[in-house]
């Protein structure tokens, strides 16, 4: 038997959240920690304002659609924030009932972690990737002979003719950059989140296809009557463990589903916006054209891996049926046989999460809303030309 913990990346992302004030321990937030929240998610509100302002007030259509693609991503990311930050008692819930159980067989655990591992290390790149592109954005006004800030932004100051409006102006867009890592961190612990569900359902499979055998190396001599009270038992603790599974993901489905459709109502116009300025944008600036393309992958990576692992918990709880079709069901009493014929019945519900009660959260969602993004675009550029 084997137990199973939040991975240290994950620990040590809640407790760098703590170091910096934005979560607080097992005892009620003071009122420091209150002011600090609420001075958090004030100032990042800026930041999708200020890009929303630009998005009205700029000269030429492009840029207009860019900022207008920008004010929605940040819109996005801030509503991430204040999960992060007023949410702490239920992200934390869920990862201790999610990420925390018991797995058998030495040979299931050695699956799990190496899949867990995968994850971390993806998450590391996407880290580092972020981190890059900031700095990116950072370094752009020093690039050139003339200070500029990468996106017309609105601000109080006249950042474009004014020394001192140029660096407070720079402050402001350098500190919402690093802001916005929050949300980064909080799509990681959703992804991972979605992750442990799928390979809990996965686990649970083998569990089933394993029911009533030794879990032990040696080999143990047992009685047939033993064989079939052993399979029983391990019958009921699959049953229990699937219901309970499906209770937790029902609750992660109700936790995320208001973010979830956000994304699926926004993630359309924002890679139909990247697209079309990556196609007509008028601009020869190299380094904008890497922020167009950056912008395209941020918005289409960060909807296909909610609909990839949404759509591997529908396929690894769609094959619990057939694992229960592979246990050592023939040797049962009919008494336990009908208990697997009725439990069966059951598992042929796929478990679908539905976002909204409306969406599933599957790759077909996905490709919906690619073929709505294309749409968009069409429309676009005829009105262009």
């Amino acid at each position: 038997m084997h137990s199973t913990r939040i991975h240290n990346v994950i620990d040590q992302s809640i407790s760098f959240f703590r170091c910096i004030g934005i979560w607080h321990g097992e005892d009620m937030p003071t009122i420091v920690q209150l002011r600090l929240k609420s001075l958090y998610c004030l100032y990042y509100i800026l930041f999708p304002i200020s890009f929303a302002i630009g998005a009205t007030s700029t000269e030429t259509v492009d840029e207009s659609v860019f900022l207008a693609e920008a004010s929605i991503l940040t819109g996005v990311s801030t509503i991430r924030i204040w999960m992060l930050l007023w949410k702490q008692k239920e992200i934390m819930g869920l990862l201790n009932r999610i990420c925390v159980f018991s797995i058998r067989n030495d040979e299931d655990f050695a699956f799990f972690n190496d899949k867990v591992e995968k994850f971390v290390k993806f998450a590391i790149f996407f880290a580092w990737a972020a981190i890059v592109g900031s700095l990116g954005n950072t370094s752009f006004p020093f690039v050139g002979n003339r200070k500029s800030i990468i996106v017309d932004i609105a601000f109080p100051l006249d950042w474009k003719n004014s020394e001192i409006g140029f660096w407070f102006a720079y402050i402001f867009f350098v500190s919402e950059n690093v802001a916005t890592f929050l949300a980064m961190a909080f799509s990681v612990i959703i992804w991972y989140l979605l992750l442990q569900c799928s390979l809990r359902y996965k686990i649970l499979g083998m569990e089933i296809r394993s029911m009533g055998r030794a879990t032990g190396g040696g080999k143990v001599k047992i009685s047939k009557e033993e064989r079939c009270a052993t399979f029983y038992r391990d019958l009921v603790a699959s049953i229990e463990n699937h219901l309970h599974l499906r209770r937790l993901i029902d609750e992660l489905d109700e936790f995320l589903s208001t973010l979830f459709l956000l994304q699926f109502a926004t993630s359309a116009f924002c890679i139909c916006g990247s697209i079309y300025c990556l196609a007509f944008a008028t601009s020869v600036n190299f380094v904008k054209r890497v922020v167009h393309a950056y912008a395209l992958f941020y918005s289409i990576s960060e909807l296909f891996l909610i609909t990839y692992l949404g759509n591997e918990i529908l396929l690894s709880s769609g094959r619990l049926t057939y694992s229960l079709f592979e246990c050592e069901w023939v040797e049962q009493p009919n008494s336990t046989n009908k208990c697997i014929i009725i439990f069966g019945e059951y598992l042929k519900q796929s478990h679908e999460m539905l976002i909204g009660k409306l969406y599933p959260l599957t790759l077909e969602t996905f490709m919906r809303i690619l073929n709505s993004s294309y749409s968009l675009f069409n429309i676009l550029k005829n009105t262009k030309h």
